[in-house]
């Protein structure tokens, strides 16, 4: 196999690598459904980590040098990648993180189950108390002004 036909191939590797790692990142915006700013941060994360997969398949496999033919087979492994196999990892990465947040879910609830008994107990009598002081204070203040001002 020639070097140029073996490189085109690690490039149509390389552009499948950089899909899966995108459908990685649609499947997580989609589970968690971040606010945009997070959004932009992880998009302008993704096109470094894609640029840097790229240029790091050309460097190691052709010296560093940048042909035509590179891009096409960084974009035939692309466009091969979302054809094929694309529908089933998205779901298959959804799936998983999905599950992940659930489990994270019920670990913060297991863990935040006695701290929120202990309120309950304590802090929520206090608050009672505490708004039933102002009321009265807040009443007894206004019938010292009403008895002034008769």
């Amino acid at each position: 196999m020639s070097k140029d036909l073996f490189v085109f191939l690690t490039m149509v590797w390389c552009g499948a690598a950089i899909s899966l790692m995108f459908d990685i990142f649609r499947a997580f915006r989609t589970a968690v459904k971040p606010p945009a700013a997070v959004v932009a941060v992880s998009d302008a994360l993704f096109c470094a980590a894609a640029l840097f997969m790229s240029a790091a398949c050309v460097w190691n496999f052709n010296d560093g040098a940048f042909r035509a033919y590179e891009l096409i087979g960084l974009t035939l492994g692309g466009v091969f990648y979302f054809l094929l196999v694309s529908r089933w990892i998205l779901k298959f990465f959804l799936l998983i993180i999905e599950n992940i947040l659930k489990f994270m879910r019920l670990i913060f609830k297991i863990l935040l189950t006695p701290s929120l008994f202990l309120y309950k107990i304590l802090i929520v009598p206090l608050k009672k108390r505490y708004k039933n002081m102002i009321q009265r204070s807040r009443k007894a203040d206004a019938k010292r002004v009403q008895k002034q001002s008769h």
